[in-house]
């Protein structure tokens, strides 16, 4: 035990839910900041519409946030989408659609936003696995 470093012992000491809700509410806060570019949206103007201070809503992208499903409701029906699906919810919404995967898509057709998320939710997996 002497050797193991200090890092090493605090990565033991992380429970599973933690290690679990950091990685859904920065997958949530991502969702949400990609809905606000997909507008053309800023922080500030989440914040003016949800009757916010742009502080809060700076703490609530943070992704270290404890986000409530009320918050995340109040998000939703400020910016007319979903930031969260069920699982149940999904197979139905998407019944018809057809995945492609990631590793035969070899045209330029795959935007940067989808490319940059994959990476962004590659480093959360590999941040996660780090605290592991």
């Amino acid at each position: 035990m002497k050797n193991q470093s200090v890092v090493s012992r605090l990565r033991e000491r992380i429970k599973p839910e933690q290690k679990l809700f950091v990685r859904k509410n920065l997958a949530i806060s991502e969702q949400i900041s990609s809905i606000l570019e997909n507008k053309g949206w800023s922080q500030k103007r989440l914040a003016s519409e949800m009757g916010k201070k742009q502080s809060e809503i700076s703490k609530l992208l943070s992704g270290m946030h404890n986000l409530t499903l009320q918050s995340i409701a109040n998000v939703e029906a400020v910016l007319g989408e979903e930031v969260i699906t069920t699982p149940l919810e999904a197979q139905v919404k998407y019944k018809a659609v057809h995945f492609i995967k990631k590793s035969s898509v070899s045209s330029s057709s795959t935007s940067i936003c989808t490319e940059e998320r994959l990476q962004f939710l590659e480093s959360v997996n590999n941040h996660i696995k780090y605290l592991a």
